[in-house]
């Protein structure tokens, strides 16, 4: 379709007149560049991550953040699941003088502790994204 158009827009706009053939060769070089762009085309397959639910009678607390570097501030998400996958709790909060996304990230594990404690819950599994986070809850404290 493309070669028909190119073939009449010269026509119309340069005066240049093509035949069938001389079409036809320029939509068969189109098609080659294109077969070639496919032999070259390089895919990386990103592993899909699934949500994996609780242990039965569990719940399950979900965090993430999100920091803005230019203005200190953030934002925390955090939702809670049963072990059915069913949504039972989810908000968003905004944070101001937040200077790190580590910060970040440490208050909305904060907050997702804190809102399964006030919720009641008490087989929780928490999870979050970020690996310096749980590397920091996980240290044994030697005082």
């Amino acid at each position: 379709m493309w070669a028909i158009w190119t073939a009449r827009n010269k026509l119309l706009h340069e005066g240049q007149h093509s035949t069938a053939s001389e079409t036809m060769n320029l939509f068969k070089r189109y098609l080659g560049e294109v077969d070639g762009a496919k032999e070259k085309l390089v895919v990386c397959k990103v592993p899909l991550v699934c949500w994996k639910m609780p242990k039965e009678h569990f719940v399950k607390i979900n965090f993430d953040a999100r920091f803005c570097k230019q203005n200190n501030k953030s934002c925390s998400r955090i939702i809670i699941r049963d072990d059915s996958g069913l949504v039972l709790w989810s908000k968003t909060i905004m944070h101001v003088n937040i200077h790190s996304p580590f910060a970040a990230e440490a208050m909305a594990c904060f907050q997702a502790a804190e809102m399964g404690l006030q919720l009641g819950f008490l087989r929780v599994e928490i999870e979050g994204d970020s690996l310096a986070v749980i590397r920091k809850l996980n240290e044994e404290r030697v005082e």
